[in-house]
Formats: structure tokens, C-alpha cells, sequence
């Protein structure tokens, strides 16, 4: 009983230190995660490079997956990009292994001292991060030794060793067991870590860590399995995806097993310089997904065809509710801001879409069923509204940077302007009908001036879009001379108004119409000017 607590307890300090370790990193290197995923195209190579070097440097695979389907889930991201990103996520998860190879336990109690002093008395985030590493460096460490000192009476016993010697005999075996224990602690690298100090312990030799590692691949599918269970087909194809390459590899090198044995001998004793068992088992590891990767790249568009086609599914042309707000992306808020502004960015589609149509009716190309979209996009801008308050809510639990920090009140104040937006879409909406049924025509002159103000606003609106998308600030003196514009144009309808009160007096409702529509535009104008000054704030993170 006393070994199960004992490696209960390192294994939970060990896990702590993975946590640490992994947080410190996300937040160190937030600028260049979010540069990597920006360089993502349809290249399963690109993809795989850029999924190396986020996983490398958040040092998790789960992660890097479980944001993967985020990505995919909200749109950010097609399913043929993420499918590199899920190569490339298990080759950078060895790299914790590696780490955890070279025997650093001796210095793990002073590594974890100065983690701690530049936490407790260093104010300057940066500090504050490079001493949450050490803390985390000192944990990971700590926690291997407290294992390893904890199994090492095992060895003694004939029961457990004939137990671990199973797995080399039968490593079917040793992959379920790896799957399993992965299962339960959710972390592949503590699995690793787990097998690691039952070799240096000499419980365990290569020929039972192989399988238990092959096992661990496997397992660690199931965090990105649970998070992707509200998804829509793209991100479960990213998950079937992932499943599907651990599951042939492991198949293949179980086959191949004595021919992959030989050479991670020979790489670990002439690559590598060591006959160490412990270096063995993380270029196993390594070696696995490089390789496995290797034989996947050339055959990715038949094994996307082929996922495609298993899972097969079309997601709704017209989605109404926000589409981009998945929550596997609360864990790293910079990139949950993105998939905000992103839904801003297509709540403006909407509006676009509205007001193109509004303009087509009052040049006298009416169409009831058409008409019908300024309702229906209101009503998603609503929505919009709601689950982007309600994802912002949930964000501000998360710890994030004062830029990050900065931002949030931004977005949900742009997120209100969209919606009161939407709201005066819906009144024009309701004039126009009032204007049919009382079947008053426009004065030429009158209407070519409001689909004027309508095509600015459109212009304007487009202005907005395109910086957004090409991830540029705002330059407010071109969204303030769009809102000149508009108010120019606000002035002569106006006089214009005036001018009608007088020469269309007997025309009932005439002059109402007009007001409102003018009055309506313009709150449309002043609401993108809202949006462009709260967009330009939210900094560049």
C-alpha cells in the first residue's frame, strides 16, 4: 500500500510539474503560436511543421489537438489543414520525453527553489512565467524520482516482474495496458514519464516499454475524442483522424516489432552516442511518430478522401448561432479572442447581405422571400450576441495577459454595436413594408440618395471586414471620414425631407418613411464607427 501512495504521490507532483511546465511555455510563447497556426495552408507538410513547433513549445499534444478541433469546430481552421497539424503534434510531445531522459533528478530541489523565488517576489509577468517553468522543471523531475524510489522495491517481487515481462512477451498487452493508464491520467506524458521511471527502477526493459508507448499514443486520442463531442463533422474527422494514425502505426510496428527494436538500438548507440535504456525508450517514442508521420504525408489526400468519406455529413449552409465560439479554445485566450472577432466578422457578412437586399427592393426589384433575410440574419444577430456575451463570461475565468485582458470589454462592446445593428436592420425592414402598404413610391431623387447612403455604409462595412481578416488595426481616420460621409449624405436627405413636407403634404406617410429611413442608416453609420473604434483597441497579442 505504501508503494501505491508513494507513486500516487510522485506521480502527482510529476503531473503538477507537466501543468506548470506546459502553462509557463503557452503563455511565453502565446505571439508565436498564434504566428505558427497563422502559416498553416493546405500543405500537410506545412501543417505538420507548424503542429511540431506549437506542441514543442506549449508541450502538449493534447492541447495542441484539442485546439485543433477547436479550430476546425469554429472555422478557423479545414479539416486538410488540421490533418498535418495531428502529424506533427505527435512528434512534438516527444519532445517532453527527451527531456525526461537525461537524469536531472539531483538538481530538481534547486531548480524548484529559484521557480519559486522568481514567482513570490517578482512582479513582471515574463519573470513570474520563467519561474512558473522552473517550478515546473523542479515538480517534473521531483515527481520522476518519488516514482522511480517508490516501484524500485518491485523488483523484487517474481509477481510483478513476471506481470511487466508480459508485456514484452505479449505486447498486445502492454499497448492496452498503455492505453489504459493514459486513459485515466489524461496525460500522455505522464504515462511516459510513469514508463521511464519503471526502467530506470529496472522493472521494465525496452521490450516492454515499447509496447506500453505504443499504447500511450494510442490513449492520448481520447482527450481531443471527449472534447470533440459537440462538434460538427470537421473537427470529428480531425479526432477519427488522429485515432486512425496512432491505431496503423501501432498496428504496423507491432508487426514490424523486432525490425523497430533494432533500430532504435542502432539510432540510440550511433545517433544519440548512449546504450542508455532510458534514452532508448524516448527515441522509441520519437521514432514512432517521425516514422509514422513519414509513411502518412504522401498519402494524405487519399487518407482525407478516405476519413471523408467514413464520416460523411454537410454542415448547415446558414448556421444560426455563432459558429466560431468553441470552447476547446477558452484554454488559450488570445486565440478565443480571434474566434470573437471572427464571429464579429460574419455577423458584418450578414448585415452586408441585408442591406444589399433592402437596396435591390427600393430600386424596385422587390422579392418577398428575399425580403425575409433582413428577419432572419436579425434574428443570428441575436444569437450572436448572446453566445458571444456568454463566451466572454466564460473566458474572464481563465487566466490570461493584460493585452488579452485589454481586450475583452472591446469585443463585447463591438459585439453590442453588431447587434443594435441588426436591430435597426429590422426597422428598416418594417418601414419598407409600412412604405409598400401604403403604397408610397419614393421621390427619385429621394431614393437614389438613400441607396447612396447605402452603398457607403456597405463600403464602409467592407473596410471594417478587411482588416479584420488580415488581422490589421483600423485606421480610424479612414472609418471617421466613412462616418463624414454618411452624415453628408444624412444632411441632404434631410433638406430634402423638408422639401417634401412641403411638395408632398397630400401624400400620406411619405415624409415619415423617408425620416426613418434616413434616421435608421445613420444609427448604422454610428455603430460602425462604435465597432472600428473598439476593434482598433484590441492590441496586436
Amino acid at each position: 500500500m505504501t508503494i501505491a501512495f508513494e507513486t500516487a504521490g510522485g506521480l502527482a507532483i510529476f503531473l503538477l510539474g507537466i501543468n506548470f511546465f506546459s502553462e509557463s511555455l503557452k503563455k511565453m510563447s502565446s505571439h508565436s503560436v498564434k504566428r505558427f497556426l497563422e502559416k498553416v495552408t493546405s500543405s500537410p507538410l506545412s501543417g505538420t511543421l507548424v503542429g511540431l513547433a506549437v506542441t514543442a513549445l506549449i508541450q502538449s499534444s493534447s492541447a495542441t489537438t484539442v485546439l485543433t478541433v477547436g479550430f476546425v469546430n469554429s472555422g478557423l481552421m479545414t479539416f486538410s489543414q488540421a490533418i498535418g497539424i495531428v502529424y506533427g503534434a505527435n512528434i512534438g510531445t516527444t519532445v517532453t520525453a527527451q527531456i525526461m531522459a537525461f537524469n536531472l533528478s539531483s538538481i530538481a530541489l534547486p531548480v524548484l527553489m529559484v521557480g519559486v523565488v522568481l514567482m513570490m517576489f517578482f512582479n513582471k509577468d515574463l519573470i513570474k512565467n520563467i519561474g512558473t517553468f522552473f517550478v515546473g522543471f523542479g515538480l517534473l523531475f521531483y515527481g520522476m524520482l518519488m516514482m522511480t524510489e517508490a516501484v524500485a522495491p518491485l523488483k523484487n517481487s517474481p509477481k510483478i516482474i513476471n506481470i511487466f515481462l508480459q508485456f514484452a512477451d505479449k505486447p498486445i498487452r502492454g499497448v492496452l495496458a498503455g492505453m489504459l493508464v493514459t486513459f485515466v491520467i489524461q496525460s500522455s506524458s505522464a504515462t511516459v514519464g510513469l514508463v521511464l521511471a519503471l526502467m530506470q527502477a529496472n522493472l521494465v526493459d525496452i521490450n516492454g516499454a515499447i509496447p506500453l508507448i505504443l499504447g500511450n499514443n494510442i490513449g492520448t486520442c481520447i482527450t481531443a475524442l471527449l472534447a470533440s463531442l459537440n462538434s460538427n463533422m470537421a473537427a470529428k474527422r480531425v479526432v477519427a483522424a488522429h485515432f486512425g494514425f496512432n491505431i496503423i502505426g501501432t498496428i504496423i510496428v507491432l508487426i514490424l516489432l523486432d525490425p523497430f527494436k533494432h533500430f532504435v538500438n542502432f539510432f540510440t548507440k550511433y545517433v544519440t552516442l548512449t546504450s542508455d535504456p532510458v534514452r532508448q525508450a524516448a527515441n522509441a517514442h520519437t521514432l514512432f511518430n517521425v516514422l509514422n508521420t513519414m509513411l502518412f504525408l504522401p498519402l494524405t489526400k487519399y487518407y482525407t478522401a478516405l476519413i471523408e468519406w467514413l464520416f460523411k455529413g454537410k454542415e448547415d449552409a446558414k448556421p444560426k448561432r455563432a459558429i466560431f465560439l468553441d470552447k476547446n479554445l477558452l484554454k488559450s485566450p488570445f486565440i478565443a479572442i480571434e474566434a470573437i472577432i471572427k464571429e464579429i466578422n460574419r455577423g458584418l457578412d450578414l448585415s452586408v447581405e441585408s442591406l444589399l437586399t433592402l437596396s435591390e427592393h427600393l430600386l424596385n426589384k422587390p422579392n418577398k422571400q428575399k425580403l425575409e433575410v433582413l428577419l432572419e440574419n436579425e434574428s443570428i444577430m441575436d444569437t450572436q450576441q448572446y453566445e458571444i456575451t456568454n463566451y466572454i463570461t466564460l473566458l474572464a475565468t481563465y487566466e490570461m495577459g493584460e493585452k488579452v485582458a485589454a481586450s475583452i470589454p472591446e469585443v463585447l462592446h463591438a459585439t453590442n454595436d453588431l447587434e443594435r445593428i441588426g436591430d435597426h436592420q429590422q426597422n428598416l425592414y418594417n418601414i419598407y413594408k409600412r412604405q409598400i402598404g401604403s403604397r408610397v413610391n419614393l421621390p427619385e431623387k429621394n431614393l437614389h440618395k438613400l441607396v447612396d447612403m447605402i452603398d457607403v455604409i456597405i463600403e464602409f462595412t467592407k473596410f471594417i471586414q478587411v482588416n479584420l481578416k488580415e488581422d490589421k488595426l483600423i485606421d480610424l481616420s479612414i472609418a471617421h471620414n466613412f462616418e463624414s460621409r454618411i452624415n453628408e449624405l444624412r444632411d441632404s436627405c434631410q433638406q430634402d425631407y423638408f422639401h417634401i413636407l412641403q411638395e408632398y403634404k397630400d401624400v400620406p406617410f411619405l415624409s415619415t418613411i423617408v425620416y426613418d429611413y434616413i434616421l435608421n442608416l445613420e444609427k448604422i453609420g454610428d455603430h460602425l464607427t462604435n465597432i472600428s473604434e473598439h476593434l482598433s483597441l484590441v492590441s496586436e497579442f
